[in-house]
């Protein structure tokens, strides 16, 4: 089964009720596995840092339904030699995570313009339900 690749403004719209919420979890529902770097563990809790306990809560339950792949050195090697330059290091980190899961990865869900587009200069299929 192809797995689905979430980064950090797809996993936040798990949690804090955004325009595409609804639709995010309408496609999501019953599509397995689910994957995203551990770099998500602290973007999506520092996003959810100012929303309440309740959002939190949310967000580490959302965080434990992902296998999460850990950071290594390959990962970072390949994120540090990514193009284009305006990519940012983080979105870098993501996009080489993506990559190195090769022929396994579905598609990728991002809401961040920017990581789209690397994503699909990259050859990935991205995806975001509105």
């Amino acid at each position: 089964m192809a797995l689905i690749y979430l980064d950090s403004s797809a996993i936040v719209k798990l949690v804090v009720r955004e325009p595409e919420s609804d639709a995010l979890r309408d496609y999501l529902r019953g599509r397995r596995p689910r994957v995203s770097s551990a770099l998500v563990r602290t973007e999506v809790m520092r996003a959810l840092l100012d929303k309440g306990d309740s959002a939190r809560k949310a967000g580490r339950r959302a965080l434990a339904d992902l296998d999460l792949v850990r950071v290594e050195n390959r990962v970072l090697d390949l994120a540090g030699r990514l193009r284009p330059l305006q990519v940012r290091s983080l979105d870098a980190i993501h996009l080489a995570t993506a990559q190195r899961l090769g022929s396994d990865l579905g598609k990728l869900c991002t809401y961040d313009e920017r990581m789209r587009e690397a994503a699909e200069d990259l050859g990935m299929a991205v995806i975001a339900p509105v």
